[in-house]
Formats: structure tokens, sequence, C-alpha cells
């Protein structure tokens, strides 16, 4: 079984913009998420959702992959769905 993790992100935060890209202990949040997730032995692969160039430059930088979404969702859940239906694969996880 193939099972693969969409983390959702965008820059257009309600309470707090941006809050993807501020750095907690020398790395920006998506990226210690991202990290987080690749810790799962279950995980086959990990992409990033994202309509941002500029959290697509930072992920692809540490490795990481992306999948380019619309910039019409309101909310991660879309998002992610959006970015299923680009990927092959039995089972879909959203962090």
């Amino acid at each position: 079984m193939k099972i693969i993790a969409v983390i959702p992100a965008h820059l257009a935060s309600i309470r707090l913009k941006r809050k993807v890209l501020i750095k907690f202990k020398g790395l920006e949040m998506i990226e210690h998420v991202r990290r987080r997730a690749k810790l799962s032995t279950y995980l086959k692969e990990i992409y990033v959702a994202t309509n941002s160039n500029l959290i697509e430059d930072l992920v692809i930088k540490n490795g990481g992959k992306v999948i380019k979404t619309k910039k019409i969702h309101r909310n991660g859940t879309s998002r992610c769905a959006e970015a299923a239906n680009k990927i092959d694969c039995t089972h879909i996880i959203i962090i």
C-alpha cells in the first residue's frame, strides 16, 4: 500500500499572516511540519500543496516535493483535494 501525505500551505493566514514562513529554532514552520512527517515509516512520499512561489522555493530548497494548486481555496482540505487529484496512490493523509 502506498500512503502519501499532503500538507496544505498558503501565505494568507487570517490570524497570523505568512505564518508558514515564520522561523522557529532556525527553520520555517512549514519545514518543521514537513520534517516531522518524514519521520513516519508509513509515508512513502510527502508533498506540500501550495499556490505560493515562496513556499514552493523553500520546500524544494530543503529537498521536499511540491504540488502547485490554485489560489481559489478557502481551506486546507479543498487545497489538498485538488492536490490529491494529481497524485496516483491508494491512500492520502492530510497533515
